[in-house]
């Protein structure tokens, strides 16, 4: 019966098994909501802007040829002709005239006598414009239009600020505005949109996209003119968008929420069942060992094997290290498993023939919670006298060794009965050798990451050098794991590593197995060369090391 915390663990993890799919189905919802009315809005910023750019040319040739065409009084018979000639040629501009402070003295409508008020301007333009974004004539008093004069020349032109507003005229929803860059001040609008909610305006930006309480922006600067196109879409279109898109994709965040949650479940009755397992396992001796191969680089000679402790249940599956490893340390297995791995080590190792066992040794792998338990003292002395393997070589990674006191203790212990020290999966801890000294450790196991690294661009391929360098300056024995390539063997060896294992060298194998390829290549080495295990490539590793 799981504990109350645990139940209510379990009943927060399948909570957020369910909540992620569907929160994650929400949030795509809307930001495919958001995306939607951001390519709308920037559709119609853009149909604005060409507008304008259009208006902007028009405004720009005719006043150009005014300067260069109006001679003498600028409001004489000619010169309104000129006027009046540019303003047909000209679809975009109701009114081309001349104005002096802010009344309109003549136009193509001809000679306005005292002339047409207008009012002050509104502002100055970057490109020394006076900009009147509203102004009435006498002659169409019903209209509103715009008026854009040359603060040196007087020519002015007008039109209609429709124009340009009715761009995206089909989207009635989306407010949009012509916005100068220079000042901020809105030329004029169609809806609602306020300047002080507007982004910061950058030149180079060319499009500007923002949200602000729901609702959806876009800018489009001119990268000629002062001024931007605005374009915003209401939060009710982004609401609608919303509605849509999650009408069938919250559907299929719930199916995959329930997915999650079903096998969240399994995987957390599976790993409650994991110690009652591992309890079965121990009865019915599913757990085995399989050797790998260590060896010394600069002959290819087999010098040791790291035992690996393997389970495979009655029924053929097999259960991975690193699954049911952690799950015994956690639920008080650990020391039931590595006493059982302690015996079959023990078993095993009475297969190797005398002389073969002479040269090797045997190296086995420790947690935490062994190293802290006294009782590892005497099941490591009974593995070695059942075992008839001289040297045994404990192996822990670094967390462990600093562990606790007890654990310093029991292996100063061990060290006294000859049982040599490694650290392995070195480089993924602490990685400080400042405390080796005082654990008085022989070897160092540089972890396999480091060693795949070889080759790329990765930061860890550099890291090797020093590792080696720290370890020979504490006096250190370096092997290498991982070892899978000749390229990998050669850029080891030549950094002073002395000894390697990997699949390269040989993969993990029962003990009859190994015994088999121990013999052969002892055969072969009285012979005279180095021998080869088939499949194994100790052959082409040897000669590797050798031209290294």
């Amino acid at each position: 019966m799981p504990r109350p915390s645990a139940r209510i663990l379990t009943g927060i993890t399948l909570a957020l098994a369910f909540a992620i799919p569907v929160a994650a189905s929400l949030w795509v919802s809307r930001r495919m909501a958001w995306q939607e009315q951001e390519f709308r809005t920037s559709i119609v910023a853009a149909q604005v802007l060409h507008r304008a750019d259009a208006v902007s040319e028009q405004i720009g040739r005719t006043t150009a040829a005014l300067r260069g065409r109006v001679q003498g009084p600028p409001c004489s018979p000619a010169n309104i002709a000129t006027m009046r000639n540019l303003a047909v040629g000209a679809s975009y501009l109701q009114v081309v005239g001349y104005m002096e402070g802010d009344v309109l003295r003549c136009s193509s409508y001809g000679d306005h006598g005292a002339g047409i008020p207008l009012g002050h301007p509104d502002y100055l333009s970057s490109n020394r414009m006076w900009i009147r974004r509203s102004v009435s004539l006498p002659f169409d008093a019903k209209q509103k239009f715009f008026a854009v004069t040359g603060s040196r020349s007087g020519f002015t032109t007008v039109a209609l600020p429709d124009l340009i507003l009715d761009a995206g005229s089909e989207t009635g929803d989306i407010s949009i505005a012509l916005v100068a860059i220079s000042n901020r001040e809105v030329m004029f609008q169609r809806g609602d949109v306020d300047p002080g909610h507007l982004p910061a305006f950058a030149r180079d930006a060319g499009l500007i996209a923002w949200q602000h309480r729901g609702s959806v922006g876009v800018v489009r600067l001119s990268p000629q003119n002062d001024y931007a196109a605005v374009a915003v879409s209401p939060a009710s279109a982004v609401n609608d968008g919303l509605k849509r898109t999650a009408m069938w994709l919250v559907p299929f965040g719930v199916l995959l929420g329930i997915a999650c949650m079903s096998v969240v479940r399994t995987l957390i009755r599976q790993r409650g069942q994991l110690p009652a397992q591992i309890d079965r396992a121990l009865r019915r001796d599913e757990l085995s060992l399989v050797y790998m191969p260590i060896v010394e680089m600069s002959s290819g000679k087999w010098v040791g094997a790291e035992a690996l402790l393997r389970w495979q249940r009655h029924d053929g599956v097999a259960i991975a290290p690193d699954e049911f490893i952690p799950a015994a340390e956690q639920n008080g297995r650990i020391r039931k498993v590595t006493s059982r791995m302690l015996e079959l080590l023990a078993r095993d190792a009475r297969e190797l023939p005398p002389k073969i066992a002479e040269g090797l040794y045997l190296s086995v792998n420790l947690s935490a919670q062994d190293l802290a338990d006294v009782a590892i003292i005497r099941d490591i002395r009974k593995a070695k006298l059942a075992s008839g393997i001289g040297h045994i070589m404990v192996e822990a990674t670094e967390g462990a060794l600093l562990h606790a006191a007890p654990v310093m203790a029991n292996i100063s212990v061990l060290q006294d009965d000859g049982i040599r020290l490694a650290i392995d999966d070195f480089g993924t801890g602490y990685s400080n050798l400042s405390y080796l000294g005082s654990l008085d450790v022989d070897c160092l196991k540089i972890d396999q990451s480091f060693v795949q690294a070889i080759g790329t661009d990765s930061v860890r391929s550099l890291v090797i050098t020093h590792i080696v360098a720290l370890a020979r300056e504490a006096g250190l024995t370096v092997i290498a794991e991982g070892v899978e390539t000749p390229e990998q063997a050669t850029f080891l060896f030549a950094r002073g590593v002395s000894y390697a294992q990997g699949w390269l060298y040989g993969k993990p194998m029962p003990m009859s197995e190994f015994v088999r390829a121990a013999v052969a290549r002892a055969r072969s080495e009285a012979e005279g060369a180095v021998g080869v295990d088939e499949g194994a490539g100790s052959a082409e590793v040897a000669e590797v090391a050798g031209s290294s």
